[in-house]
């Protein structure tokens, strides 16, 4: 294994160490001085964009049988204090990890139930508890707890009371920016990855940081480069879609780095393997998706061109109209807290994928940008 893997490897640590990454947060505040730093150490000259928003603070504490549970709020559904055993269980059915088709099916009969709150175990996961994005508006107003699916049967047994004391403060985050290359004059191929998740996000966020700080510098040696590195993602992309809003920007091209970019499941009997979904998509015509889709080939990226939907931040990238090479992933660990570097992802998985995503954007920019 040569220095880059473990290089890209020490980022995801140091990255995940930080801390949560929800925004708003003071591990936000130190994750955006972090990314900006890497950034100044690799030559980059760094703005920071901030932006204000109502940040959701929770306190909840969730005891059965007198021993604590894992738990977490639904962000925004709900704000105020509970103190009550009064209280409505369901199950909640993840899909792929990404999201709970029937939150507002199941929701709806909490509020319905005569109880103050609603303690969802979110089951299809692992038996884990799984964090749902939310956009940063008030929702029902009914207060409702996430739980992992594991606790369900002993729950159903259990006297169970709940403390939860929610509220919403004015808050801030940023954008960081990074310019590398030479130049300005050129219009920049942008570089973005998100910073911002629910927990420690080493496989979801980290490994598409390290990617993203590695492949930035070595794109840089032939073009102008623009990083953007975005919070707010798990607040449906709060904050790329605020500094979309306000910069009226030209790129001559973006490489979108998403979600569990590197990621492996890791275990004792079945050793390391590549994440179960990747997704390429690109603006590209056939022939060059086609083209693309063999280089990423070691890092298992299929790529699709010009699909009806896109994923992730991509779905505001594409539309800047400028070409567009997006890749994302998902990993039986995405939006968990079990999400740490040592479960998800190593220095070869890293080195793989970064020599793949550096490979494929040298080509997709080589076509694109042809005079």
């Amino acid at each position: 294994m040569s220095r880059t893997g473990e290089h890209l490897y020490q980022l995801v640590q140091a990255y995940a160490a930080l801390g949560e990454h929800r925004t708003g947060t003071p591990v936000d505040q130190a994750t955006i001085e972090w990314f900006a730093t890497e950034l100044g150490k690799r030559g980059a000259r760094v703005d920071k964009v901030p932006y204000r928003f109502e940040r959701y603070v929770a306190n909840c504490r969730l005891m059965a049988h007198a021993a604590e549970v894992e738990a977490l709020p639904l962000y925004y559904e709900a704000v105020g204090k509970v103190h009550s055993s009064r209280l409505h269980l369901a199950e909640l059915a993840i899909v792929a990890n990404l999201n709970a088709p029937q939150l507002d099916e199941v929701g709806a009969r909490a509020r319905m139930s005569g109880t103050d709150a609603a303690i969802l175990a979110t089951s299809g996961a692992g038996g884990r508890l799984v964090a749902l994005n939310r956009a940063p508006v008030l929702g029902s107003g009914f207060p409702t707890v996430l739980v992992p699916g594991s606790a369900l049967p002993m729950l159903r047994q259990a006297a169970v009371h709940l403390e939860l004391d929610a509220r919403l403060e004015p808050s801030e985050s940023a954008t960081v920016i990074g310019h590398l290359g030479q130049g300005d004059a050129a219009p920049p191929v942008v570089v973005a990855t998100p910073l911002s998740g629910w927990f420690r996000c080493a496989g979801e966020r980290g490994t598409g940081i390290a990617i993203a700080l590695q492949l930035a510098k070595e794109l840089a040696e032939r073009w102008p480069v623009m990083v953007v590195g975005t919070t707010g993602h798990e607040l449906h992309f709060l904050g790329l879609r605020r500094f979309l809003a306000a910069h009226e920007l030209h790129p001559s091209a973006v490489i979108f780095l998403g979600a569990s970019l590197a990621t492996t499941t890791l275990g004792p009997e079945s050793g390391s393997t590549f994440a179960s979904f990747h997704q390429g998509l690109t603006t590209a015509g056939e022939g060059l998706a086609k083209r693309l889709e063999g280089v990423l080939a070691p890092a298992r990226f299929p790529v699709r061109s010009n699909p009806a939907q896109w994923l992730g931040e991509g779905e505001e990238w594409v539309r800047l109209g400028t070409p567009l090479l997006s890749l994302t992933s998902r990993f039986p660990l995405f939006h968990t807290a079990q999400d740490l570097p040592e479960h998800s992802t190593s220095p070869e998985q890293l080195e793989v994928t970064h020599t793949a995503v550096n490979r494929a954007a040298q080509l997709f920019l080589e076509e694109s940008l042809r005079d």
